[in-house]
């Protein structure tokens, strides 16, 4: 049996095992397919702990509802069963829990859990807003905590809004004023007049003036509360305004700066200026809330059980049991593809890189920092080590001394960098972590010492060719889904392996040689 066909029995055969494999499990993740895609999976607990009074005593809770951008599903009370439990319905699309005892002096542990599941959701804002507020009149007007019509309320509504040239500016320039107004953990109640006194506040305080100077200006405004989730227990809840704005409620939170836009791990709550939780009076009452991040497939509408009983061989275990942060192992699985991807890019159409790998490490590298500012930092990477490394090669020194020297410089820009970035409010600058900045260093490395051996032109030459490749890459591996496809079906790295033999035998022409040969590839014609 000669290589050749050696050849085609191995690539057969580890293709059909992988085919094979990822057949048996087309059936179950199709049938449990979920198209709302969420981005963060939390699951949240009330946890209330009081004595009861010498009468009847009631607590109630307000309770989420699911909504375009969030879903809340396995709601359970789990609480002592000598205590009344129901919802009640409220006006405004609120919907509240209530327990409630006869009993005196009894300790009660209540527990409330769901599961929420939530994409962020950017809103576009026109520059001009429609006039009509029929049926909407209420957040208009002004409350005991928004007073909208107060006359420091007028002025400084009147001064914000002065010079702008439409809606959307009067808007933005009172979120920039609410925005920059220091934040405090302020614990007891703050309206909207004494956040201006005191020039500080904390969410409710930001939000309450946020909506007394749109409603002075005449934009319904209603205020809007839930929780930020994140992997801890804490007692805080979060309050935000939203604007009515064309036929859709457009939220704005004047506390963390986000301008029409609401963050995957928002947990909307309710509606309106009210306590998130009441009592009756004068008893003993404490609580938490009890938050655990929930692994997850995006595409699936399954639990972490029901995904760890999908037949054949999958990866998740290993993520569910906390053996791999989903992190690492996107890179580990994603790796290969990248690979694949610039072989392909290099051995069939002709494109000259800095490496194998290094395109799509770099493409790593932008996700973390964003295309375009890891695009300009690499350049400016390059650049820079170009320039360091032109007197080293000068008085002679060798390529690993010069590399530490290059990685000190960039790790001190890096810390330089997220110093400016925080003190400037330049986000993308406090994005620079130790592994892009690492891969990049290295690649600026690599064209330095292409400058040396073959010359400017060649070097900036691979250096495009290269950006090339790392911007196709970065097109492929960005994608939110493709970590998770290959969590479920991790035979696709058997087909990367086969995909790469076929590579590995190819020894036609190039695609760019087509190009760059096509006047020798035309027959003339005779006359």
């Amino acid at each position: 049996m000669n290589s050749k066909t050696n050849f085609k029995i191995i690539v057969i055969s580890i293709s059909i095992l992988a085919l094979v494999s990822i057949g048996i499990k087309i059936k179950p993740v199709l049938d449990n397919y979920d198209n709302f895609n969420p981005e963060e999976v939390y699951k949240v607990n009330y946890n209330y702990f009081f004595k009861s009074a010498n009468k009847n005593t009631v607590v109630k809770s307000y309770v989420p509802e699911s909504n375009p951008r969030q879903r809340i599903s396995h709601q359970k009370n789990i609480s002592d069963h000598s205590l009344s439990f129901y919802k009640e319905p409220l006006n405004g699309g609120n919907e509240r829990a209530v327990w409630k005892t006869d009993k005196n002096d009894t300790y009660y542990s209540l527990n409330y859990e769901f599961i929420f599941e939530g994409k962020e959701k950017r809103y576009f804002v026109p520059n001009d807003f429609k006039r009509n507020n029929k049926g909407y009149e209420l957040y208009t007007l002004p409350t005991k905590n928004i007073q909208s019509e107060d006359s420091k309320i007028g002025a400084l509504a009147a001064q914000l809004s002065k010079g702008a040239k439409n809606d959307k500016q009067v808007i933005k320039n009172i979120f920039d004023h609410v925005v920059n107004i220091p934040s405090a953990p302020i614990i007891t109640l703050t309206d909207a007049l004494t956040a201006i006194e005191q020039n500080k506040a904390s969410c409710n305080g930001k939000s309450r003036l946020f909506a007394a100077l749109t409603r002075n200006l005449g934009y319904p405004t209603r205020i809007k509360a839930g929780i930020i989730l994140e992997k801890t227990n804490k007692r805080t809840s979060h309050a935000w305004v939203e604007i009515r704005i064309n036929d859709q409620w457009v939220p704005f939170d004047g506390l963390n700066n986000h301008f029409a836009y609401l963050p995957a791990n928002y947990l909307e709550i309710y509606i309106g200026d009210e306590s998130f939780i009441t009592h009756t009076a004068n008893i003993q009452f404490d609580y938490t809330y009890q938050i655990d991040k929930v692994n997850h497939i995006a595409f699936l509408n399954m639990s972490n059980d029901q995904i760890s009983a999908l037949p054949g061989f999958s990866l998740w275990k290993l993520i569910d049991k906390g053996i791999i942060p989903m992190n690492s192992l996107r890179l580990l699985l994603l790796l290969p593809l990248g690979g694949l991807l610039v072989a392909f890019l290099r051995n069939i159409v002709g494109i000259k890189t800095f490496g194998v790998f290094l395109p799509a490490l770099i493409a790593f590298s932008l996700i973390h920092t964003g295309f375009v500012a890891g695009i300009i930092l690499f350049v400016a990477l390059i650049l820079l080590v170009g320039l360091i490394s032109y007197p080293f090669d000068k008085i002679g020194l060798l390529y690993t001394p010069k590399l530490v020297i290059s990685l000190t410089v960039m790790v001190t820009i890096m810390i330089l960098a997220a110093y400016i970035g925080l003190k400037y409010n330049i986000t993308w600058l406090t994005t620079l972590t130790f592994f892009p900045t690492i891969i990049l260093t290295i690649a600026a490395e690599r064209f330095s010492r292409s400058t040396v051996e073959d010359g400017y032109k060649i070097a900036i030459d691979k250096l495009v060719q290269t950006l090339i490749a790392t911007a196709i890459c970065y097109a492929v591996l960005s994608a939110s889904w493709l970590p998770s496809i290959l969590v479920i079906f991790p035979e696709i790295i058997l087909l990367v392996i086969t995909t790469a033999m076929i590579l590995g035998r190819y020894i036609g022409i190039r695609w760019i040689e087509f190009y760059r040969f096509k006047p020798l590839l035309v027959a003339p014609v005779n006359k």
